[in-house]
């Protein structure tokens, strides 16, 4: 049996990952927000489980603590991407120029095998470029 490398993982996922962009950007943004929603509720549900059970508290003073703790929580991930995010960009910026230069050159050595390999690039770009019109 042939499992594919880490490389041809990451090239596969990457052309999907575009062809899903292409295809349905709004319904991708409607479901990250719909993932942080729950999430948020979620976790909302369980901190007023917990602070309602061990300190026995009233319903009105259970949501004013459980809404400092999430706003707490939430303004310290805020502080922290904002001072990790120049490392993180800088390091997958230069992951991406990496990797778009690798495929470039793939894609260019690709090219140059054969006409057949030349119709399947442009019909894969045709089709990239329907899916942005729809």
């Amino acid at each position: 049996m042939n499992f594919p490398d880490k490389n041809t993982i990451l090239r596969v996922s990457f052309w999907a990952g575009v062809a899903i962009l292409f295809a349905a950007p709004l319904e991708v943004f409607h479901l990250l927000l719909d993932l942080l929603h729950t999430l948020y509720e979620w976790s909302e549900a369980t901190l007023d489980f917990i602070i309602e059970v061990i300190f026995d508290t009233s319903l009105k003073s259970t949501q004013i603590i459980v809404f400092y703790i999430l706003i707490a929580a939430i303004f310290y991930g805020l502080y922290r991407a904002w001072r990790d995010f120049p490392d993180f960009y800088s390091q997958k910026k230069r992951q991406l120029r990496t990797f778009l230069s690798d495929e470039i050159a793939y894609l260019l050595s690709y090219w140059h095998e054969s006409g057949i390999n030349k119709i399947k690039l442009f019909v894969a770009a045709s089709g990239l470029f329907f899916l942005l019109l729809i």
